[in-house]
């Protein structure tokens, strides 16, 4: 069969041209390190690798979500170690002022003392993170959430942040979480409500649990001492008047004669009375009284209110008996209060310290979800070095053949056989 020249020039150049092409796909594999260069290459591999890298995506998003999370939970926590190491010395302080021996003076160093951390708490509880975003201000982040006086002006709304598919988290805490409220039923608190100079020279401890299944949480309980001896006022857990118990928990006759370190049992709770007897006999001859009352999840509602307090207890002098049982009751009152609020600042430290641990185990969840997606997408797409080393010298050598043949074959005449 006759072939043309021109036939045998297309064929030469369609066969170089064929193999440069491969040469140069192999070579461009090589050089970036793809198998899959173009989706043409492997159109259902790069659809999986297209799918693979936006569910990265996302991945790295809720990293990045986690970040900022820790970093205000982080700024969270080193506010309320402070908030924590100030409230210890506020109680350290209330210890020293229940020292009998202290002046008036004495006390009102004290009282200068606690203003001074009044206004750090005040400060810690206006704190703003690197944005200038107040920590503890709910979701009102551009205004402080505290006045001077200690009132609260932000919401009780927490910020959330997604860091992952499956968790939306919390992270902040609202400045009434802290500073303001102790969860009813978490505590139980005794506060007088006469005036000093009307009381009886009475003091007392307590109130403390001894029969949780008899309590009311959140109930509130009067105790009256006036001439007719102590009364107690109050609903027990099953509706009946609220009676004080003897030893073997049987009602006693209300009103019961005073004497001091007698213990009162009523609705669960225990507390002791103190005084001397004869002075409380002459009081309550010539018509003094006085009052407690025991109140349940609400006598610490508010930090600041509880400083301002003890200040104005520690500043006033003493100047009689009935103002020295007031200031003991005080104390005793303000101790409580501050151990609740030290309790409420360290639960809510735990929560922030629970959700640091639970950031860190969704960090190893999330990066091993990334080094699976990686290993996958490069299985579907990375190139096998060794086979395409292999590749590039076959095609190499094609084309240097297919490059010989054309030269040999373009060469060629039929002048050559007639010479």
């Amino acid at each position: 069969m006759r072939i043309s020249t021109q036939t045998l020039y297309a064929q030469g150049v369609t066969s170089m041209l064929d193999q440069q092409a491969a040469f140069s796909k192999v070579s461009e594999q090589l050089a970036t390190g793809r198998r899959v260069v173009n989706p043409s290459d492997d159109p259902s591999a790069a659809s999986q690798a297209v799918t693979i890298s936006q569910s990265q995506a996302v991945n790295e998003q809720f990293s990045d979500s986690r970040t900022t999370a820790r970093n205000n939970l982080s700024i969270e926590e080193s506010a309320l170690n402070q908030v924590t190491d100030t409230i210890t010395r506020v109680q350290s302080l209330i210890v020293q002022a229940g020292n009998g021996t202290l002046s008036d003076s004495d006390r009102d160093a004290l009282a200068t003392e606690i203003e001074g951390n009044r206004e750090v708490l005040l400060g810690l509880a206006n704190s703003t993170d690197g944005n200038g975003n107040y920590l503890f201000g709910g979701m009102s982040g551009d205004t402080a959430p505290f006045d001077e006086d200690g009132s609260y002006r932000g919401d009780d709304e927490q910020r959330q942040q997604r860091v992952d598919s499956s968790r939306l988290m919390e992270v902040n805490h609202t400045g009434s979480q802290i500073f303001g409220g102790v969860a009813s039923g978490n505590q139980q608190l005794a506060r007088q409500t006469s005036e000093s100079a009307s009381s009886l020279p009475i003091t007392f401890k307590g109130p403390e649990v001894i029969d949780a299944s008899a309590r009311v949480d959140g109930a509130a309980y009067s105790v009256s001492i006036d001439a007719a001896g102590v009364t107690i006022s109050g609903i027990d857990a099953e509706g009946n008047d609220l009676s004080i118990l003897d030893d073997e928990g049987n009602p006693l006759p209300s009103p019961v004669a005073f004497s001091d370190g007698m213990t009162l049992a009523f609705n669960g709770l225990s507390m002791t009375l103190s005084g001397d007897e004869q002075q409380v006999a002459e009081a309550q001859a010539s018509g003094k009284a006085t009052q407690l009352v025991i109140e349940e999840g609400e006598a610490s509602a508010d930090l600041f209110a509880n400083l301002d307090g003890l200040i104005t207890a520690l500043s006033t002098p003493i100047e009689s008996e009935a103002d020295q049982a007031a200031f003991n009751n005080a104390i005793s009152t303000a101790s409580r209060q501050f151990s609740n609020s030290l309790d409420n600042v360290l639960a809510v430290r735990a929560d922030v310290g629970t959700k640091l641990n639970e950031l860190d185990s969704l960090d190893i969840i999330g990066d091993d979800r990334e080094l699976n997606y990686a290993s996958t997408r490069s299985g579907l797409i990375d190139l096998d070095y060794n086979e395409a080393i292999s590749d590039y010298s076959l095609t190499q050598v094609g084309l240097q053949a297919s490059q010989q043949a054309f030269s040999d074959i373009s060469g060629m005449s039929l002048f050559d056989y007639l010479r």
